[in-house]
């Protein structure tokens, strides 16, 4: 082998073993195609070792990648659901403050035992044998 050959290849070793640089990014730095960098890097008796290790590492990040990408995708739906619930926590607080008068929708959907609905006029009636107050709306129409 020429010394230059010799000079490139530690070259090559060196960009791989101490610096880490994958073999694609060594073929840009030498200008040699990849097939040539894993060739000469083959002939090593730690290539094998280092592309397993290299391997466990990668698997190992993609792992935690996909682990962070699950939480994240958790947390969104968790604060969507949070938002809905706040959402009808507050409506629910509006239709039964003191302060506005509640709705015909809100008592008929806290009261929902006692209306039944008459499909032929299309609208909620108050049940008969109910005892009641009498600001209860006897009909609730849509």
């Amino acid at each position: 082998m020429k010394k230059m050959d010799l000079e490139r290849n530690e070259l090559i070793y060196n960009l791989y073993f101490k610096d880490k640089l994958t073999v694609s990014e060594i073929s840009k730095k030498v200008n040699l195609s990849i097939s040539q960098i894993s060739r000469i890097l083959s002939r090593s008796a730690l290539y094998q070792q280092e592309k397993a290790n290299r391997k466990k590492e990668n698997h190992k990040k993609h792992n935690e990648q996909a682990k962070e990408i699950m939480r994240k995708k958790r947390n969104k739906k968790r604060m969507e659901e949070k938002a809905i619930m706040d959402k009808l926590h507050r409506q629910a607080t509006m239709e039964l403050s003191y302060f506005n008068p509640i709705s015909k929708v809100a008592i008929r959907k806290n009261c929902s035992s006692a209306y039944s609905y008459n499909t032929e006029r299309k609208r909620f009636e108050l049940k008969k044998d109910l005892a009641y107050s009498s600001d209860m709306p006897k009909i609730i129409k849509y």
